[in-house]
């Protein structure tokens, strides 16, 4: 469907209240990546669609606050009771340093709850993602995220990718303000539903370990699959692992969390989404 048309769709709709009666007693979880400075020229960094230019990020939010009421994951989960109105909650996916450096001001300013899934593989040991190759087109990395991760270390690579990965020192700034909580998203950032039973739990297990380790007052027991690759042979381990949901990448809405538990659905804000406003009714409108 063009462009225009979803956003004309999506704006009489909304026009007559069918936004907020839609989600009426539901929540709809919103997922970012990156967050950069407006204006900024980094036409050599891969996967650029999953970037939103911070002005844009403040626009969408304050937006959505104006119609549905922020949850914080955290507080969902322990009470797994939604308000009897429309609500949403943040996440980000992955660890970048511009979760703190341009999304956590904004969210501290808005107050705006948020959940960031980190991968502890490159926050704790600082290692880029295997597809994390300048110059790269986005299918290209999209083809490549499918294959096995290449071993071969590039120490200029990790040297520049490392500083763009969060520290400890601002995931603890961040969960110090009581704005922001933090989840599981794999060690490795491992295609989770292309290797085995027994390496896929590994990964989590070292994930969901170090967390609990590290920042055991912030975490939240909570899974984002990589890439949203979901499989459904680990839920009984999760759950003893101490994990009470995943979340994974098909746009929806939540009610309540029922048998879906494993692979709730959430609604991705890309680059180009996020700077047109007349698609923010539509990305409200497909999360049914």
């Amino acid at each position: 469907m063009r462009t225009a048309l979803k956003a004309t769709l999506a704006r009489a709709y909304n026009a007559t209240g069918g936004l907020r009666r839609q989600h009426a007693g539901r929540l709809v979880i919103l997922t970012f990546h990156r967050v950069r400075p407006d204006g900024e020229k980094a036409d050599g960094r891969p996967m650029r669609n999953l970037e939103v230019a911070v002005g844009d990020f403040r626009r969408l939010l304050e937006w959505m606050r104006a119609k549905y009421e922020p949850v914080a994951l955290a507080n969902w989960l322990n009470r797994e009771m939604l308000p009897a109105h429309a609500s949403f909650a943040v996440t980000f996916d992955d660890g970048w340093a511009d979760n703190f450096e341009q999304a956590f001001p904004v969210l501290r300013e808005l107050e705006i709850p948020a959940t960031v899934f980190l991968s502890t593989g490159a926050v704790e040991e600082r290692q880029p993602f295997w597809w994390q190759t300048a110059g790269l087109a986005d299918a290209q990395i999209e083809r490549r995220k499918s294959m096995p991760p290449d071993v071969r270390s590039d120490p200029q690579m990790e040297e520049a990718v490392a500083r763009e990965f969060l520290t400890m020192d601002q995931i603890r700034r961040m969960g110090e303000s009581g704005w922001v909580r933090f989840g599981a998203h794999g060690h490795g950032h491992v295609l989770l539903d292309g290797i085995s039973r027994a390496d896929a739990l590994a990964d989590i297990r070292q994930c969901w370990g170090l967390l609990q380790r590290r920042i055991p007052e912030w975490c939240v027991p909570m899974l984002a699959w990589p890439n949203g690759n979901s499989r459904d042979d680990l839920e009984q381990d999760l759950e003893a692992m101490g994990l009470r949901a995943a979340v994974g990448t098909e746009p929806g809405a939540i009610a309540k969390m029922g048998a879906a538990r494993w692979n709730l659905p959430r609604n991705n804000v890309d680059r180009r989404l996020a700077a047109t406003p007349g698609l923010w009714p539509w990305l409200l409108l497909r999360a049914r």
